[in-house]
């Protein structure tokens, strides 16, 4: 018995939790200043990601300083995966 009373408290909290995520999340406003603000801040991260990805490619393809292709790539995806992980 004490195996099953422990799976059923078990349950009841992940149910629980499931609620109050759920509760979290349809609580947010697209409206709320502090919503807005931190959308805005996001975007301007993301502008500024993609200004540091058009510099790099600048440096690669005018060779103004000594990149790798390896150094490149990396720094490429590196910054690529800083936008995905901002625009999701």
């Amino acid at each position: 018995m004490k195996t099953k009373e422990r799976i059923d408290q078990a349950y009841k909290r992940i149910k629980e939790l499931f609620l109050l995520i759920n509760d979290w999340t349809r609580g947010v406003k697209e409206t709320n200043s502090e919503y807005l603000e931190i959308k805005k801040r996001k975007q301007e991260i993301i502008d500024d990601l993609y200004l540091e990805l058009g510099q790099l490619n600048k440096i690669w393809n005018e060779q103004e300083l000594p990149l790798s292709d390896k150094d490149y790539v990396v720094k490429f995806d590196n910054i690529k995966q800083r936008i995905r992980e901002l625009e999701k």
